[in-house]
């Protein structure tokens, strides 16, 4: 999957892990934020940066009612924006494939929601050489 899959949209790429508990009290938070704010343009992408087995993490997901893509992080993922010390780690990409904020630990809905506001009132790039053509990779 690469970020320009989401070209023009606003993504939150949430990385998370199926032993995580404050992952555990958030994902409800971001399976209403997409129903919200997906039609506006928003998609949540989470990573599950986990040694459970694809199934585990799918079944995890399922009983969770995630409504957005779950994948598969790699360590190279989390070390292409800056490394993920801590879970659950949160990055804002605006429509314009730019950061606009970066979430460490878990913090309320409404924070969340602020965020997302922002990144959705960005515009998309008209050139084709923007951040979408890295794959998950933020945009300096």
């Amino acid at each position: 999957m690469r970020l320009s899959d989401f070209r023009g949209k606003a993504v939150l790429l949430n990385f998370w892990a199926t032993w995580c508990g404050p992952c555990k009290i958030e994902m409800p938070w971001l399976v209403d934020l997409q129903k919200q704010y997906g039609a506006q343009g928003l998609q949540i992408v989470g990573v599950a940066m986990d040694d459970a087995s694809k199934e585990d993490i799918a079944k995890f997901a399922s009983d969770m009612g995630v409504n957005y893509p779950i994948l598969i992080g790699k360590e190279a993922v989390g070390n292409d924006y800056g490394g993920v010390p801590a879970l659950p780690e949160t990055f804002v990409i605006a429509r314009d494939g730019k950061i606009v904020d970066k979430i460490i630990g878990i913090r309320g809905k409404a924070e969340f929601e602020d965020v997302i506001k922002k990144a959705l009132d960005t515009r998309a790039p008209t050139s084709q050489t923007s951040a979408a053509n890295s794959e998950l990779t933020p945009h300096p």
